[in-house]
């Protein structure tokens, strides 16, 4: 959980909504790719504040449970993302690299 935005190494913004979405992810690449076979390592995330809230977003994804356990930092992380024209910015800049070097589906 080193990209947790409270991470105090690393603080990449990501919020336990992040990892769940990441895990939610994975779990699709996996069915369509190798029989739903999916292996999870936890190492570092050092910020014993915000890994439990990542940890157990991870796990209640990976169980398909309902529990939420919220995110105490998931306002100060949300209010850190960047905002709507700096999203369209990167993705026009993104796509327009990947028309420059022919990668399909841009």
């Amino acid at each position: 959980f080193d990209a947790s935005g409270v991470d105090p190494l690393s603080r990449t913004m990501a919020s336990a909504a992040t990892f769940a979405g990441m895990t939610r992810m994975t779990m699709e690449a996996a069915a369509e790719l190798c029989g739903g076979r999916l292996v999870l390592v936890h190492e570092g995330g050092y910020s014993e504040a915000h890994v439990p809230f990542c940890g157990h977003a991870v796990i209640a994804a990976l169980a398909g449970s309902p529990i939420d356990a919220g995110d105490p930092f998931a306002a100060r992380l949300d209010f850190q993302q960047p905002n709507a024209d700096f999203l369209a910015y990167q993705t026009g800049l993104i796509d327009r690299i990947a028309d420059s070097l022919g990668i399909p589906g841009h």
